[in-house]
């Protein structure tokens, strides 16, 4: 009985199919959807970032001394065409820049080692595999996050890209990479932010 319904079920889908039609093959529909782009595509896309209290708390500017300080990155095609970007790891993906007073800060040594390991055996070509994500005109949408630092009382056990930060304040701005693994950045906007004690 199984067997009959699942060949009905089949019958059905292949009588609903117009005569001389294709079936549908993902890989071609996925060239074909990552070929609607601007022409100067990189140009039509605008990253931004905004700081957010810790575990992704409301917007704030402020943080109290070993508090966890996360961004959020949303991206806005300001073309009038849609367009497909990539969405990886931040390892592969994001390049933070983080200065106080006008010195810019250096990445963990366990973020900078995992940068240089990643680059020489071309990881991301190997393991990547980046997801694709519609990007609608004018829609600006939520991409990722980025742990600028982790809570030094309750870690996270995530990878911060910044040892725990002393009390000042900060700017950071980021440049992201929309394509796979390689390709140009598209730069961010500024924020600024405060650590208290």
């Amino acid at each position: 009985m199984d067997k009959a319904i699942t060949l009905l079920v089949i019958l059905m889908c292949v009588a609903t199919v117009p005569a001389g039609s294709q079936p549908a093959d993902p890989i071609a529909l996925r060239q074909q959807s990552s070929q609607i782009i601007p022409a100067d595509r990189n140009s039509a896309l605008k990253v931004t970032i905004a700081t957010v209290g810790p575990l992704l708390g409301p917007p704030t500017n402020r943080y109290r001394l070993g508090e966890q300080v996360l961004v959020v990155i949303r991206m806005t095609n300001t073309s009038s065409e849609q367009t497909y970007v990539s969405v990886s790891s931040d390892l592969y993906q994001d390049r933070p820049k983080l200065t106080k007073n006008g010195q810019v800060l250096p990445y963990t040594k366990w973020q900078t080692y995992l940068l240089s390991n990643t680059s020489k055996d071309q990881t991301c070509r190997h393991e990547g595999m980046p997801e694709r994500i519609l990007l609608k005109p004018n829609e600006p949408t939520v991409m990722d996050f980025l742990m600028v630092v982790d809570d030094t009382r309750e870690p996270t056990g995530a990878l911060p890209w910044y040892d725990p930060l002393s009390p000042g304040v900060y700017e950071l701005s980021i440049q992201r990479r929309c394509e796979p693994c390689d390709g140009p950045m598209v730069e961010s906007n500024k924020v600024s932010f405060e650590v208290v004690e």
